[in-house]
C-alpha cells in the first residue's frame, strides 16, 4: 500500500481509475494499524482494487473535502464514480466483501 504524499493527492485523486480505495489513518492510532494489516490481507484476495493510504494529519484539505469524521476510514471509489466511506473494520472477511462490491458495482 503506497502512502499518498500531502502534495500529490490533489493531483491524483480525480485521475485515479475506479475501483480504488484510500485508507485514511494517523500514524499513532492503534486501531489504524490493525485495520491496515487487515486491508493488506484483503487486497491480496481482491488485487483488482488499487489501495493507497493517507496520513490525515498532513492532509486537512482531504479531511474537509470528504468530511472525514474519524480514523481509520476507508474511502472507496466505485466503477460508477461514486465514493463510499467506511469506518468499521470488523474483519478481513467483511473488508473483502466491501472491496468486491466496489470492484463489481456498475
Amino acid at each position: 500500500m503506497r502512502e499518498w504524499e500531502a502534495t500529490e493527492w490533489k493531483r491524483e485523486w480525480t485521475f485515479t481509475q475506479a475501483p480504488f480505495a484510500l485508507f485514511i489513518h494517523t500514524p499513532l492510532c492503534g486501531t489504524c494499524l490493525a485495520a491496515k494489516r487487515m486491508l493488506a490481507v484483503a487486497t491480496e484476495i481482491v488485487p483488482e482494487i488499487q489501495l493507497m493510504s493517507a496520513n490525515i494529519n498532513v492532509m486537512p484539505d482531504l479531511a474537509q473535502m470528504f468530511q472525514i469524521e474519524s480514523v481509520p476510514c476507508l474511502l472507496m471509489k466505485h466503477k460508477d464514480g461514486t465514493w463510499n466511506k467506511h469506518y468499521r473494520f470488523p474483519s478481513v472477511t467483511e473488508l473483502v466483501e466491501q472491496l468486491r462490491i466496489a470492484r463489481d458495482r456498475q
